[in-house]
């Protein structure tokens, strides 16, 4: 779904309704031209570089890419059944390396704040440093995220993903989501492969528990922001937000009690009935508010409310079939409902998680 913002009050602005995302942001500017970010920087009086970096996507990215598919996962398949070649990726990443080093002064796409240009490119770059080394394994330039080919684009993530609280807390997806959307558009590739030698063959979901939720902490090695440190920032002006990540799992779970409830008796039946699932639900919600030393902050101690047997089944159950991530909470939130996941292993056995696996590829949201 695109996002739509209908103007309803100001008749200088000639388009009222529109889902084009660089109308949108060009009716922003206009309407609030003097508050932060400013979405196009006056940089230089010579070039402006936010719009000149928009109009450079379509020719740094893959060419003939199929463009039905650039929701999904895009720059991977094209039209004709045939694969985008590996050398196109490579030629791409060293032009966006490229890009970064005209605007040396920051790790934004122009330079230290950031723009228009980064939020255009970042729902491409966002799938693409997942899918890529997906499809194409184990090949260093390959993979987005490889500092040690791709030091600048790897810059780029880490600088939206600490620096802009609205992306990291409410807008990136995780890695299941993205791996959900390549395995629905590869099902079409493969569909209309011209050849074997052009099908796709996705590797096996790994069989750790919360693969996809990675722990980070932040200490004096790095320059990462703690977790919590980025969603206070993120709060702060959002007053119906819980004022911690927890919180607002925690909110997220007091809403939908009775669709979480009847869905985990209906899947565990072995483990809950109304009146369990109900307790076990109230068991991990206490938990999440409580937990106040947050995973990744600068402690290195980690107190744990241990769940019971029954609350830590309801957790896994919440955390891998009825969230999705951003669809219906952030990365930042998520992230803490894993913690305390992972705070009860080795309390309780293995055979907890029996019967709650990754949510099997559906419709794509």
């Amino acid at each position: 779904m695109l996002p739509r913002i209908t103007w309803h009050d100001d008749a200088t602005i000639n388009a009222k309704s529109t889902s084009d995302p660089v109308q949108l942001l060009e009716q922003i500017q206009r309407r609030y031209p003097d508050i932060t970010p400013q979405f196009y920087p006056p940089l230089s009086s010579a070039v402006d570089a936010s719009r000149c970096n928009i109009l450079r996507l379509p020719g740094v990215m893959p060419r003939n890419s199929d463009m039905h598919l650039m929701s999904l996962a895009p720059y991977l398949y094209r039209t004709d059944g045939t694969l985008v070649n590996p050398s196109s990726h490579t030629v791409s990443l060293e032009e966006v390396e490229e890009m970064q080093e005209e605007y040396y002064l920051g790790d934004f796409l122009c330079g230290k704040t950031i723009t228009a240009a980064d939020l255009i490119w970042a729902p491409y770059l966002e799938r693409y440093a997942v899918q890529l080394p997906i499809v194409y394994r184990n090949k260093a330039r390959l993979n987005p995220r490889n500092r040690n080919v791709y030091g600048e684009v790897d810059n780029w993530y880490k600088v939206m993903e600490n620096e802009v609280a609205a992306y990291s807390c409410r807008v990136m997806g995780d890695a299941r989501h993205w791996r959900q959307c390549l395995e629905v558009a590869t099902r079409i590739h493969n569909e209309r492969a011209v050849g074997e030698e052009e099908r796709v063959c996705l590797p096996n979901v790994p069989e750790e528990r919360g693969w996809w939720m990675k722990k980070t902490k932040k200490n004096k090695d790095n320059n990462n922001k703690a977790a919590g440190e980025i969603w206070s920032e993120y709060c702060s002006q959002r007053p119906w937000l819980a004022p911690t990540p927890g919180g607002e799992v925690a909110l997220f779970m007091m809403r939908n009690r009775e669709n979480i409830v009847d869905a985990a008796v209906a899947a565990l039946d072995d483990c809950f009935d109304s009146d369990t699932a109900d307790e076990s639900l109230r068991e991990v919600i206490q938990v999440l508010l409580e937990w106040d030393i947050y995973f990744d902050q600068s402690s290195e101690e980690e107190t744990a409310l241990p769940l019971s047997e029954r609350g830590l089944r309801m957790a896994l159950f919440v955390a891998e079939e009825m969230i999705q991530v951003p669809r219906d909470l952030g990365m930042i939130p998520v992230g803490v409902l894993w913690e305390v996941i992972r705070s009860c292993d080795g309390i309780v056995g293995e055979s907890v998680g029996s019967g709650v696996g990754v949510q099997a590829p559906g419709a794509v949201v």
